[in-house]
């Protein structure tokens, strides 16, 4: 028993050095000025895609300095923006204008514009505003005058009074409009300008806390409570197919930008390393809040934080161009941002504070980009490949631009350059299309090598038999021959064993002492140092992994605490509850029963850069069974070596997980105070050093 208490000191004071080192090599990453995500959401630096170019302030578009643009809107060539009593037109170069501040309605009343909060034009210069206030929605034509006013189209469900702010028109005449506290979706109106149905609604997303909470209360506490309403859009946007893209209010979501098709369904495209388009985000969650939102003619599109004032732009299919922007008092920076829109090449922001329309034109680093996207929407891929070349010689690290790469290298048949580029970009289909021409092209070449060396092995099994069998007897064996049986018998003969028999394996651990302690710890050992081979080289089929940032000793750590853990929690257990396994049975039992899936990650760590996807799965199936080994041994071999009885050894196996997280709250705990004081110390003998 003593030899067993200090055994379990040593393996604490291990894990508490290991755990302090991890804690020691965390470190934090920040964005430069301009910079993207990479496939991991490690932010890297880039170069700048969008500059300032030119100022326009209200004065020179011919208003009063004190003017607020509140919206801006730019189509053929021409620029509306929206401001307190008035539309202003202006060409591209900001050089000649007009205004719309009175319109004649239909019954030939005079009226003026109020304080318009959104603003859409269409393909034949037809121009909608929304006067919110007013709970209208006016037309005006080409000429600028005034076509007619849609009122209250007595929206379904709704509670509060019609108020639209935004909206778009689609190609057949339909407006889509996000009327303020509706919490249904877009409003769809028919060309007429009835009301038809609501699209989009946000699904109600309530934590199992939240609704077991609710569920103890009270009908006067649920009366007082909030209500579980969807989250409401705070723009939208419609692409030259009909898709509506939309921004949601707030920056917890996880999805605040959606693409909905006619049926009002999110079709906004899933990918596997790649988070949804979300502004500025950490672990998965936004922390934008991501206002406005406008589509290019080619796809792009472009949403506004207004929690850093900072412009993303996405391509068509979701994936992080580029951004711009940001909060500050010099050029490029913005105050209060409040709209966007593409106009061209070139991108106009609409800042609150200093009263005046930002344009922003393309370096040659964006440029590129955007012919690049612009070439693919209209399918040339050989042209958009020159593209991307060039992107990637000025910014390596940008992902998108090796799947663009590698997409038209699998066209034209460069397979393996295709797989580096798929690898780079994350994209494990295209990767899989490119490996399976590959390994074709690979086995029908070396196809007639690869039968001889099978017939090789074959004859040389053979001759080994024969030899064993024929061949002379050895009398004597020689220290080499009995430390070989010694190894074979320990590494193979009882761990099959154990394996072909547990229950009587396990029973002869408790009994006769059999099986060998230091093997056991060695298991345990080398399955960390396994879960690091499996970490960096498992094919990309079936893990894809950032190799850049890998934290060693935490990979290792995390593999081997829990069992060091377990072993220590059950033999605790098994102490209060009369268990009859000793620390070192304990030992045995989790070595042993990981044995089996060390080997199996090995074969299924070397299989899985063989495979393609639709094989990917047997693959994986190995280090599954591995666990599920795992699992039944180490039950047995707690029956046996405790003596429990099934339900008994069930509960016991509980309890150890229990005492499993009471450890490991103690063992943070001391890291945590351990790292404290080292800092202190650095502390005091920094300020002595200063003194002196």
């Amino acid at each position: 028993m003593q030899k067993s208490k200090k055994f379990a000191g040593r393996y604490l004071l291990v894990l508490a050095l290991m755990l302090g080192m991890v804690l020691g090599m965390c470190t934090s990453s920040f964005a430069s000025d301009t910079y993207t995500y990479d496939i991991w959401g490690n932010t890297k630096d880039a170069p700048a895609a969008y500059e300032l170019e030119q100022t326009v302030y209200a004065e020179e578009m011919g208003l009063e300095s004190n003017t607020m643009f509140t919206g801006v809107f730019a189509r053929n060539g021409k620029v509306y923006a929206i401001l307190n009593g008035a539309v202003v037109i202006t060409d591209e170069d900001f050089t000649e204008f007009k205004y719309i501040r009175e319109y004649t309605r239909d019954d030939g009343t005079e009226d003026k514009v109020s304080a318009p909060t959104g603003i859409y034009v269409t393909e034949d210069d037809h121009i909608y505003i929304c006067e919110e206030s007013k709970g209208e929605i006016v037309e005006f034509d080409e000429n600028l005058e005034c076509v007619r006013v849609l009122g209250d189209p007595n929206c379904i469900g709704l509670t509060a009074g019609y108020k639209p702010s935004k909206l778009v028109v689609d190609s057949v005449g339909r407006i889509y409009v996000l009327v303020k506290n509706c919490y249904e979706g877009f409003a769809e109106l028919n060309p007429d300008g009835t009301f038809n149905r609501y699209i989009g609604a946000t699904p109600v997303t309530v934590s199992a806390v939240e609704r077991m909470w609710r569920s103890l209360q009270t009908e006067e506490q649920r009366s007082r409570s909030a209500l579980w309403l969807p989250t409401t859009y705070s723009d939208l946007a419609i692409d030259q197919d009909g898709f509506i893209f939309a921004s949601i209010s707030g920056s917890t979501t996880v999805d605040p930008i959606r693409k909905l098709n006619s049926s009002g369904d999110d079709v906004m495209k899933e990918s596997e390393f790649v988070e949804r388009p979300m502004g500025d985000y950490a672990a998965g969650s936004s922390l934008s809040n991501l206002r406005n939102i406008a589509v290019a003619e080619d796809g792009r599109f472009a949403v506004l934080d207004s929690n850093y004032s900072r412009v993303f732009v996405y391509s068509a299919d979701g994936n992080l161009m580029y951004e711009f922007g940001g909060r500050g008092q010099v050029e490029g920076k913005f105050s209060s941002p409040v709209g966007l829109t593409f106009m061209g090449e070139k991108i106009l922001v609409v800042d609150l504070t200093h009263r005046s329309i930002e344009v922003f034109a393309p370096t040659l680093y964006g440029s590129l980009i955007n012919d690049a996207l612009e070439a693919q929407s209209r399918y040339a891929y050989d042209e958009a490949a020159v593209y991307w070349e060039q992107v990637l010689d000025i910014n390596s690290t940008f992902f998108y631009a090796n799947l663009g790469l590698g997409k038209h290298q699998l066209r034209n048949g460069e397979y393996e350059a295709a797989m580096d580029n798929f690898y780079a970009g994350g994209d494990r289909s295209y990767y899989s299309n490119a490996y399976a021409n590959v390994s074709k092209a690979w086995m029908k070449e070396n196809f007639a090598l690869i039968v001889g060396v099978i017939a090789a092995i074959i004859v040389l099994l053979i001759a080994v038999a024969l030899f064993k069998k024929f061949g002379p007897k050895s009398q004597k064996e020689t220290k080499l021959s009995l430390a070989w049986k010694k190894l074979k018998f320990t590494m193979f003969k009882w761990p099959g064993y154990v394996l072909s028999s547990p229950f009587k394996a396990f029973d002869d651990v408790k009994y006769y002492n059999d099986g060998s302690l230091l093997f056991s710890v060695i298991v345990i050992i080398a399955y960390g140092w396994i879960a690091l081979i499996k970490y960096r080289y498992t094919g990309f089929m079936l893990s894809f992994v950032d190799l850049e940032n890998a934290n060693t000793p935490m990979i290792v750590g995390s593999a081997i605490l829990p069992y060091v853990v377990f072993i220590l929690g059950n033999w605790a257990v098994g102490v209060l509850l009369s268990g009859k396994g000793r620390l070192k049975d304990i030992t045995k039992v989790v070595g042993y029963s990981l044995y089996p899936a060390c080997w199996l990650n090995l074969v299924g760590t070397i299989l899985s850069n063989f495979v393609t996807e639709n094989d990917a799965a047997i693959v994986g199936a190995l280090f599954v069974l591995g666990m599920v080994l795992f699992f039944f041994y180490m039950f047995v071999g707690t029956i046996m070596v405790n003596q429990y009885s099934f339900t008994k050894n069930v509960a016991t196996l509980f309890l150890s997980v229990v005492a499993m997280l009471l450890i490991i709250f103690v063992m943070l705990l001391f890291a945590t105070l351990f790292v404290q004081f080292v800092n202190d110390i650095i502390s005091i003998v920094t300020e002595v050093n200063l003194l002196m």
